[in-house]
C-alpha cells in the first residue's frame, strides 16, 4: 500500500529529514581513529534530542540504537558498539529506509525495465532512495542480530540514501542541506 503524505506530514518530514542530515555532518566532525560505532551513536542520541527531536531508531522492532552504523563489509543496519574505526574505514550512519527495486533493477540490469509497470507517482509520495553498490562477491548475509547485513569478499563499496517527495512542483529532496 502506498500512502500520499499531506502538506502538514510532508512538513514534519522535512524538518525531521532536515535534523537527520544535520546529525550526519556533526558526526562527520567527530569521526576519526579510535572512536567507537557506540561514541557516534551517543553523540547522535545527544545531538538529535538537542535539536528538540527523538532517534525513530532506537527501540523499532527492538533496535537497541539511535543510528545505524555501518563499518567497511555492513552495507546496512549495522549495531553501533565497542568496533573502533580505523584510519582508512568507511562509516555509513543509515535511516530506516530500504533500497527501491527499480534501482537495483537499474544498477543489476541496466535498461531492462518494463516501461509503464508499477505505480505512477503522485503528490505526496515519499521516496527512499538508497544506493548501495559493492564491487566483488554480489553474496550478503547477516550478523546474528538479524539486522547488520554485510558483504563477503567486497574490494570497494559505495552507499549513498536520499529521502525524495513527489510534490506538485515536481520533486523536494529532504535530505538536501541548503548552503
Amino acid at each position: 500500500m502506498i500512502i500520499c503524505k499531506s502538506g502538514t506530514e510532508l512538513s514534519f518530514m522535512r524538518k525531521a529529514e532536515r535534523v537527520d542530515s544535520e546529525t550526519d555532518h556533526f558526526l562527520a566532525e567527530h569521526i576519526e581513529p579510535s572512536i567507537t560505532t557506540g561514541e557516534l551513536d551517543h553523540l547522535a542520541d545527544r545531538y538529535i534530542r538537542s535539536q528538540g527531536a527523538v532517534p525513530s531508531f532506537k527501540g523499532y522492532n527492538g533496535f537497541p540504537a539511535s543510528i545505524c552504523a555501518s563499518v567497511n563489509e555492513q552495507l546496512v543496519h549495522g549495531f553501533p558498539g565497542k568496533r573502533k574505526l580505523n584510519k582508512g574505514d568507511i562509516i555509513a550512519k543509515t535511516r530506516q529506509f530500504t533500497m527501491s527495486h527499480a534501482i537495483r533493477q537499474y544498477i543489476e540490469n541496466p535498461n531492462r525495465g518494463i516501461p509503464e509497470q508499477g505505480p505512477r507517482l503522485k503528490t505526496g509520495m515519499v521516496l527512499a532512495i538508497e544506493l548501495m553498490v559493492h564491487i566483488g562477491s554480489r553474496h550478503v548475509g547477516a550478523l546474528e542480530d538479524n539486522w547488520t547485513v554485510v558483504t563477503v569478499n567486497v574490494a570497494s563499496r559505495a552507499r549513498n540514501e536520499q529521502a525524495v517527495a513527489v510534490t506538485t512542483d515536481g520533486m523536494d529532496i529532504f535530505t538536501k542541506l541548503s548552503a
